[in-house]
């Protein structure tokens, strides 16, 4: 199984052959208008202070690096302000809802607060991407700004350098105690918490429902890395797992064998794959294009997860299963496309019964499919209990992962589009 250390050795070559390249020309583009709101300028620097922990590359040719080219790209978005940008802001700022008011009182604000516009605003992404062309616009003079640009461009490099060497430092000690996996889901739920937050500070497009789900995904995110973790120390998951890989044997009768292999074969991924083409072809023709496209992202998306980590785990399988597989186990493909189907099988009919006895039976089937298929691998020994975990777990934080995804994107398309008619509307809760 490779370690989270492996993973970095194989970026290691690529970060000392272009790790200060990278890093000076993103930080100018980050500091330009437009380019600066989708070039992920802040991830490259942190990750250049990560790698001057690892001793890739060097703290201070990173922080100059960084530094240098957040001044450059500074100057050069100062100079298209200047010389373009009151009448670029003038033109065309009524289709950016930018009023020739709004740049008057800007410029006033400018002349007023320029330092601490520019030192401040640099640390925010939309402002830093803005603030030096403003800067032009309003005329200020070249020397005030350059030193206010040389302080903050100096100052932001420093931070976030400095962000990436002490998660560096600090990464051996607390993945000693966590676990490399654990971190990892930890890491990965900051950042999904912190979109979430900026997204709903700024257009207010989740409801206590969508709270509820990204509550539900990052325990899914941390259940799968404890399972991971786990069998890769063998700590408790990994006893349970021998524990019921030797017990369950005592179920093998023949007839429970032959039930099993029924349930086993009948649910291959490849098989629930095909049945959910007709789910595809059954929401198409009730117009459900929410859930239809809800249902290729997660099937698609699952099936490639699921087996990128696998090859990235590389957990054997148990030596005692009743027939051979020849991949590897962890997280179970029959766990996640299982969970996968049956949750979006759920998730797209559950309002279409009237009757309160027959949604009950419709969920209890549901949630019984799945498990069963879960259960038939354990079983039969082909998987361990916790690849089974780690597959529904899988399954559980894409399928949560996309309705956020799919609620922003949906939020963002103009009413024209065939996500946003009423009918669909009405089934995003």
């Amino acid at each position: 199984m490779p370690s989270v250390d492996q993973i970095i050795a194989f970026v290691s070559p690529f970060a000392q052959a272009y790790g200060y390249i990278a890093v000076f020309v993103l930080s100018i583009l980050e500091a330009m208008p437009l380019t600066g709101i989708v070039v992920p300028g802040e991830i490259i620097i942190v990750l250049g202070g990560f790698f001057a922990k690892t001793g890739d590359l060097n703290l201070i040719y990173v922080i100059l690096a960084a530094g240098i080219g957040a001044i450059i790209g500074d100057f050069i978005s100062y100079v298209l302000g200047y010389k373009f940008g009151e009448n670029l802001l003038r033109k065309y700022g009524k289709y950016l809802f930018f009023k020739e008011e709004h740049f008057e009182k800007t410029k006033k604000l400018m002349h007023e607060h320029c330092g601490k516009s520019l030192i401040i605003g640099r640390f925010n992404k939309v402002t830093r991407a803005f603030i030096p062309f403003i800067a032009g616009s309003s005329k200020i003079p070249f020397l005030k700004f350059m030193i206010f640009n040389i302080i903050g461009g100096i100052s932001w490099a420093i931070v976030y350098v400095g962000v990436g060497f002490i998660f560096g430092k600090s990464w051996e000690v607390a993945s000693k105690y966590l676990g490399r996996f654990i971190l990892i889901a930890i890491v990965l739920s900051i950042i999904i918490i912190f979109t979430y937050r900026i997204i709903n500070k700024h257009r207010h497009i989740f409801a206590k429902y969508h709270l509820h789900v990204l509550m539900v995904n990052i325990a899914a995110l941390y259940l799968l890395g404890k399972m991971i973790d786990d069998a890769a120390k063998g700590e408790l998951m990994a006893r349970i797992d021998y524990w019921i890989n030797i017990k369950i044997t005592v179920l093998w009768h023949p007839y429970f064998i032959k039930f099993m292999m029924a349930v086993t074969q009948i649910a291959t991924p490849s098989t629930l794959i095909t049945v959910s083409v007709a789910l595809f072809l059954t929401l198409a023709y009730q117009q459900k294009i929410y859930h239809y496209f809800l249902l290729i992202f997660s099937i698609v998306g699952g099936v490639w997860i699921e087996m990128f980590m696998k090859g990235i785990v590389e957990r054997p399988r148990p030596t005692n299963a009743l027939f051979f597989v020849d991949n590897y186990s962890l997280p179970s493909g029959h766990a996640t496309m299982a969970f996968i189907f049956f949750t979006m099988l759920l998730y797209s009919f559950k309002d279409d019964f009237k009757s309160a006895i027959k949604k009950k039976l419709f969920i209890a089937g549901c949630i019984f499919g799945f498990l069963l298929i879960g259960f038939s691998r354990i079983f039969l020994n082909v998987h361990w209990f916790s690849d089974v975990i780690a597959g529904f777990a899988l399954g559980l934080f894409w399928i949560t992962l996309l309705i956020l995804i799919f609620k922003y994107v949906i939020s963002t398309r103009k009413k024209t589009s065939p996500l946003q008619n009423p009918t669909d509307l009405n089934m995003i809760k």
